[in-house]
């Protein structure tokens, strides 16, 4: 039909075919952000406590406030004080809509009436933080609990925000061994928006040329964890080709000391990194018990560090632990383990355990068994009695003697 116009028929069809402007409900220098983002917020934190404010699932539109869906008791905060509104993707539309407006919305350091913020963007009302979290950063933080600790409130949201808000700023962990490292790296890498890439980890490596290249090309996009090594410095013709700027990887370090990494690392990396600190084990020993019974709920046993004996509690909180939350959660199993055992006698008899590795584990910490108070007994089915079986007689039966 097109072809069969005039010119200015033509023209005039172009005209009225063409697409009427829209109104967007964000930026228009950050559409392309907004629609390629595939996590969407679904709770939000109250920096530095342990408060969180989950979105029901489904729900586009919330309000914050006294009395509002997302209820929060300060008295700065009015009955309702703001809407939240997804608009696209990840992203979450925050609106001022007090009566009075005596406390506003402060984002970027300075008053709005409304702001647009994504998983690790902060806002303040009154002498409140309030930061978005995508499910990844909710599942991430009980592994960040379990490492930084149940009390560390402020670091834990440090750390969370630090992986999701910059996913290119590498990170720097300092840690005694066994403290978890590790394990934190996995979580921060979960908690920002690599975690659709891999994660690999590159063991510790001094000698040239020892460290695996192929990793950096594996983990583009993506993170390296690297392991520095206890002596010397890291391969530095690896440190060299991870710097090329087609590397594209986010680097986690993991470390003794800040030393070893400024030895290993150019400045370029180490001055920008976000720093984490895990404290040891011994330094938090109260939570000790918090730990233990998590462990037990995961490995679905039903022992409780209440139930443990006096001296076995006594024992647990005064160890050293030289090898942090690595050797703690071993004792874990251990303990899962023994825990059903009244004597040791009846522990070696069981041949589902190792006897050289519980014997040796419970010498290093001093146990013996039972490690339970009032444990219950196994089930072991009773042996017949010696001597002739009795024979009931059935109902309306005579009974016979038995003839010698």
């Amino acid at each position: 039909m097109f072809c069969y116009l005039s010119a200015f028929g033509r023209l005039w069809f172009l005209l009225a075919m063409a697409p009427l402007s829209r109104t967007e409900t964000y930026p228009s220098d950050q559409r392309a952000g907004y629609l390629g983002s595939l996590d969407p917020t679904t709770a939000l934190r109250i920096y530095g406590t342990a408060i969180e404010l989950p979105f029901l699932a489904g729900l586009h539109v919330a309000t914050l406030g006294r009395s509002g869906d997302l209820r929060v008791d300060h008295p700065y905060l009015a009955k309702v004080h703001a809407r939240l509104e997804r608009v696209s993707g990840n992203w979450l539309r925050v609106e001022n809509i007090s009566a009075d407006r005596k406390n506003p919305i402060i984002f970027g350091h300075r008053e709005v009436s409304e702001c647009y913020i994504k998983p690790g963007d902060q806002f303040r009302i009154g002498d409140t933080i309030y930061y978005a979290l995508d499910e990844g950063m909710r599942l991430a933080r009980r592994r960040v609990v379990e490492i930084l600790g149940e009390t560390q409130n402020t670091e834990i949201d440090d750390c969370l925000i630090a992986a999701a808000v910059d996913a290119d700023r590498h990170v720097v962990i300092i840690g005694e061994l066994g403290s978890g490292q590790a394990r934190l790296g996995q979580a921060m890498h979960w908690a920002s928006t690599r975690r659709h890439n891999q994660f690999i980890p590159v063991p510790p490596a001094h000698m040239p040329g020892s460290a695996d290249l192929q990793s950096i090309r594996d983990a583009r996009d993506g993170t390296l964890l690297i392991w520095l090594p206890t002596r010397g410095r890291f391969d530095q013709d690896f440190i060299s080709n991870l710097m090329a700027p087609q590397t594209r990887v986010r680097l986690i370090i993991c470390a003794s000391s800040a030393g070893k990494v400024n030895a290993s690392f150019p400045t370029s990396v180490t001055e920008g990194a976000a720093r984490v600190t895990i404290l040891p084990l011994h330094a938090r020993k109260d939570e000790i018990p918090v730990l233990l019974d998590r462990w037990f709920i995961e490995n679905r046993s039903s022992l409780r560090f209440e139930a443990l004996a006096p001296r076995i509690q006594s024992t647990l909180l005064s160890h050293r632990w030289p090898r942090n939350i690595q050797e703690l959660q071993a004792a874990a199993d251990h303990l899962a383990s023994f825990s059903h055992y009244r004597s040791e006698r009846e522990a070696e008899r069981d041949h589902s355990t190792t006897r050289g590795e519980s014997r040796a584990w419970r010498k290093r910490m001093n146990l013996s068994l039972p490690l339970v108070l009032n444990a219950p007994a196994p089930l072991v089915p009773k042996a017949p009695a010696s001597g002739p079986i009795p024979i009931t007689p059935a109902s309306g039966a005579t009974s016979r003697k038995r003839v010698k």
